[in-house]
């Protein structure tokens, strides 16, 4: 009897140790994708901060030309009233 449980033990053992390799290299590749998408968060923050940045100094341009504009405006209106 002691053969065939310690055989049942070794059989036990072996399933077990299957399914826990299978589940740690899934594991893994999860951890590998974490670190990717982690990266490539990162790169998304850098990339939103650079566009927003950009945005606010298109903003000022625009506001710096209409004011122009309408400096310009104004002088060709005084212009045409001589």
């Amino acid at each position: 009897m002691g053969d065939l449980q310690l055989w049942l033990i070794g059989v036990m053992g072996a399933v077990i140790s299957y399914f826990l390799k299978g589940t740690m290299d899934e594991l893994k590749q999860v951890k590998t994708m974490a670190e990717d998408n982690k990266t490539r968060i990162v790169l998304l923050e850098n990339n939103h901060t650079h566009l927003t940045d950009k945005f606010d100094q298109l903003f000022d341009a625009v506001k710096d030309l209409t004011k122009e504009i309408k400096m310009l405006n104004y002088s060709l209106s005084k212009k045409k009233d001589i």
